[in-house]
């Protein structure tokens, strides 16, 4: 993705708490803001893909209603193929992960930050794909977004497959958390875009 394209989109504190602006880049990475009936869609796409200990879709829509920004899907055909949900994060929020008492699948709504509140931090619940064009929209819906408009926060996630470990552990730049092998963290960057300029974040936003 050509950078220049993206610049009218930087949030220069890192922080954007935006939903208009969150909204935006996430359509301009083609994905689209999630309705009830794609939520539903892409909660049994993730329960059919992942299985076990995925989030609900009550609780997908929960966040949804707070943020208004949090679950996106990706279409072909009408049909969906893609979801990623995120959320940002109050700062009881975020002690609550160092603090190890969070939990990520009933998550307790007091913790999510509300639109144009500052947030702390964020969590990535992560995406689900029933093929490699959504996939590659998805991941780069993710990446995107993270490094245009909260590259200044920390962030959490966890890894439900191998295969989405290697991604979190490799191109998305993620690290284990120490005593909880479950859970992994990013650091905030120095400047917007940096992470899409690793050779490897290139690589799977393409």
């Amino acid at each position: 993705m050509n950078l220049s394209e993206l610049a009218k989109f930087v949030d220069p504190t890192g922080k954007c708490a935006n939903p208009r602006m969150i909204n935006a880049l996430a359509a301009f990475c083609g994905v689209s803001l999630a309705g009830a009936d794609d939520i539903l869609a892409g909660q049994a796409l993730a329960a059919e893909r992942i299985g076990q200990g995925t989030v609900p879709a009550e609780m997908m829509q929960a966040v949804q209603d707070i943020t208004g920004c949090s679950v996106f899907v990706a279409r072909d055909a009408g049909k969906v193929t893609g979801l990623t949900a995120f959320f940002l994060l109050r700062p009881e929020g975020m002690r609550a992960f160092v603090e190890g008492r969070f939990d990520t699948i009933n998550v307790n709504l007091d913790y999510v930050c509300r639109p144009r509140e500052a947030p702390a931090g964020g969590y990535a619940w992560g995406f689900v794909a029933s093929n490699d064009r959504a996939a590659g929209r998805v991941v780069k819906a993710s990446i995107t977004i993270r490094e245009t408009l909260f590259w200044a926060l920390p962030g959490f996630t966890k890894a439900a497959t191998d295969d989405g470990a290697r991604l979190i552990y490799g191109s998305l730049g993620f690290v284990p958390v120490e005593g909880d092998p479950s859970l992994a963290r990013y650091f905030p960057r120095n400047a917007p875009f940096e992470g899409l300029m690793l050779p490897q974040a290139s690589s799977a936003a393409a």
